[in-house]
């Protein structure tokens, strides 16, 4: 019968200087990766392309904490109509 793996069984070095060792490595390869190349968002679609605002509604309002004066609470309500410059034909 296998015996069940341990957590620092599948990495190499154990005890706190392989924890270590482990840790400067993650920060070693993050100092040498371009920001940006693992977490690049995709492209925008083109000017053309892109939904267009037909109607947008911006409302705020604002009102003291009922306990704590000093603060203020906000609500933020954006209302908007888009029209897709592609239309789902499948619907």
């Amino acid at each position: 019968m296998a015996q069940i793996p341990t957590k620092s069984e599948g990495r190499p070095g154990r005890g706190f200087l392989g924890w270590l060792g482990r840790q400067v490595g993650y920060v070693s390869k993050a100092a040498k990766t371009p920001v940006g190349a693992a977490d690049a968002p995709p492209p925008a679609a083109p000017v053309d392309q892109q939904a267009k605002v037909v109607y947008r509604n911006d409302t705020v309002s604002e009102a003291p904490h009922p306990d704590d004066p000093n603060l203020k609470l906000r609500r933020t309500i954006i209302d908007e109509v888009v029209v897709d410059p592609k239309p789902n034909a499948e619907k």
